[in-house]
């Protein structure tokens, strides 16, 4: 007997648990039943609970899943290719394993263990044939969605949120910078659309290297394009790789770049010879997203000076 299940949601047949909470899932009426002659009549299932994620990078339906339990944030990491995006989320993710707090908040949990563990791999010393590396390339790939990483924080006032970071493809940012209705750039569109804030990777070695014209001009396009989104939203221009330092000429074009299109952004040095600086730059950003700001008082005009009429929005004709 073999089948599938008919909500396109359910991953059930991929090994996942049942959307609707069966234990068995060939009880579940979404279930439809197939009859195969090449396999037995009689299914062994087992009543072992399965959690309802693979552990791999989040897509829009694992999203739908997590969100409705509670309060959850979105981290936008931009940059160009190979500006250290992936490796400034793993050098946190390491740092949350040996018991450092993010934003004084601790880890408490993470559905995408596997994808934090196959890119964790690269950077450690377990093997003494291959010295560790950094995490690979992202892939471009075609996906109009960005893998999400997961990270469940929990402060010491017991307030719990989920940290969700976009790890995408820095291609996506740069045809997106240069422009914005290419349909390569779908992916970078969904994240700037849809995070609470934003962090900027730019690439300190790249701008001090022989590309350093060209990094110099995507830095600030990409901040020009982002300046055209983000409205009030929270931005950090993290200079990764700091120990490596771009001229000051570099470093003034970019900075007016950021002050004339995202004034209220923050700028922060992050390199992986000092962990504390990752740990900074996501806590600021985390810290930034935590409470969303409160609603502007709302202000009644006066109409008329009489004290006879200080009624609000009333204006007598004498």
């Amino acid at each position: 007997m073999a089948g599938k299940c008919t909500n396109p949601h359910c991953f059930v047949q991929d090994g996942e648990s049942c959307m609707e909470g069966e234990a068995n899932y060939l009880e579940c009426p979404n279930w439809d039943v197939q009859v195969d002659e090449t396999t037995p009549e009689e299914v062994n299932v087992s009543n072992a609970t399965r959690v309802p994620w693979s552990g791999s990078a989040m897509g829009l339906v694992d999203l739908s899943n997590l969100v409705p339990r509670g309060r959850s944030l979105m981290i936008g990491v931009l940059g160009a290719q190979n500006s250290g995006k992936t490796t400034f989320l793993i050098g946190n993710y390491l740092q949350l394993l040996k018991g450092y707090r993010i934003s004084n908040s601790g880890f408490s949990g993470s559905r995408t263990l596997g994808a934090w563990e196959s890119l964790a791999a690269y950077m450690r010393f377990e093997d003494a044939a291959r010295n560790p590396s950094f995490p690979p390339h992202t892939p471009r790939g075609t996906s109009r969605v960005p893998g999400i990483l997961h990270l469940a924080l929990r402060n010491e006032k017991e307030e719990f949120r989920d940290v969700l970071l976009t790890d995408a493809p820095g291609e996506w940012f740069t045809r997106w910078s240069s422009k914005e209705d290419a349909p390569e750039a779908e992916g970078a569109r969904w994240v700037v659309e849809h995070s609470d804030v934003f962090i900027i990777m730019a690439d300190c070695d790249r701008l001090s290297g022989d590309q350093r014209g060209t990094a110099r001009r995507e830095t600030r396009e990409l901040i020009e394009r982002l300046g055209n989104h983000v409205e009030n939203r929270p931005v950090i221009l993290a200079w990764a790789k700091s120990d490596i330092n771009p001229s000051e000429k570099i470093q003034e074009a970019i900075r007016r770049s950021l002050n004339d299109c995202i004034p209220h952004a923050v700028e922060l040095n992050t390199t992986t010879s000092n962990h504390e600086t990752l740990l900074e730059a996501l806590s600021q950003a985390v810290n930034l997203a935590w409470y969303p700001p409160s609603v502007g008082e709302v202000i009644s005009p006066v109409m008329c000076s009489k004290p006879y009429h200080a009624f609000r929005g009333h204006y007598a004709n004498t």
